[in-house]
């Protein structure tokens, strides 16, 4: 039986630096069929050296027109890909390798995609979920599946799905939703990729200096999905995402009001103690 091709798609922006690594991790996967489609989302950087480098590769390099963002620029690997199924590396991550060859294995004909496992490139905590099949009801909890660089999908249902380019957060959270609902994910129970975590900006600090309106942008895909959500899960996350800004604000009522809005007060002030439980937790576990 021969394998099936698979997409690799690869967006990048302004970082020649590290495509060139992350082309070699998926160029040096055991499963060999492939092809690699890297797109360029419109970097003023000079990628001309790197694609030199690359050449022996063969990849397919696409440059955008527009910066339009990581889903848009995933959305164009989509639509040009010619795989029976698709995988997803950003240019900062790596996939161990035989990552590809173990998510394939997973599959089966009533399960067309795949996740898996993880570790962080700061402390090498390998992060892996508990079960081998992650399903629509597990997913309106939380995002149990992480980054899109471990997503592995059917070509067939990513062509018609794509990425929801209006949101600006939990891109990859809303797409599995939408994928759960016609297929269940097999989770190959490894640390099959290296998530880079390092010298990223803190959530919390942007978040810190974003107006109520801009809340309320970060706020659209859990209300997109706010009829599917766990009520439980659905008002955590608002307020993971709202109230851990409250310290570095001069707004705190105008926020916590916000807060109050979408959740109510009781479950505000609720998540708010947690919040200080576990500030305080953290400085005496500092402390001894």
């Amino acid at each position: 039986m021969s394998e099936p091709l698979v997409s690799i798609i690869i967006p990048t922006y302004n970082r020649p630096e590290l495509l060139e690594r992350a082309c070699n991790t998926a160029y040096q996967q055991s499963y060999n069929n492939i092809e690699i489609i890297v797109v360029d989302d419109n970097s003023p950087t000079d990628y001309s050296e790197v694609l030199s480098s690359l050449e022996p590769l063969k990849i397919k390099y696409i440059k955008r027109d527009i910066n339009g963002g990581g889903s848009a620029a995933r959305n164009t690997g989509i639509d040009i890909a010619k795989g029976e199924f698709i995988a997803f590396l950003d240019d900062d991550d790596l996939w161990h390798e035989k990552k590809i060859e173990k998510q394939i294995a997973s599959l089966s004909e009533k399960v067309m995609a795949s996740h898996c496992g993880y570790e962080l490139s700061s402390s090498g905590v390998k992060r892996i979920e508990k079960k081998s099949l992650i399903t629509l009801t597990d997913l309106c909890v939380n995002n149990k599946l992480a980054s899109t660089t471990g997503l592995l999908c059917c070509t067939k249902i990513l062509k018609r799905m794509k990425f929801d380019e209006s949101l600006n957060r939990a891109q990859d959270w809303d797409l599995y939703l939408r994928i759960a609902k016609e297929t269940d994910f097999a989770y190959v129970q490894e640390a099959l990729y290296t998530y880079d975590d390092g010298d990223h900006e803190r959530m919390s600090n942007r978040f810190a200096q974003l107006s109520i309106a801009e809340y309320r942008v970060k706020l659209g895909m859990l209300k997109k999905h706010k009829e599917i959500l766990n009520k439980d899960a659905y008002e955590y996350h608002v307020a993971e995402l709202i109230l851990p800004s409250l310290k570095k604000r001069k707004d705190k009522l105008s926020v916590l009001k916000f807060c109050a809005e979408e959740i109510g007060i009781f479950k505000t002030l609720y998540y708010l103690n947690q919040l200080f439980l576990a500030s305080l937790q953290k400085r005496n576990l500092l402390r001894s």
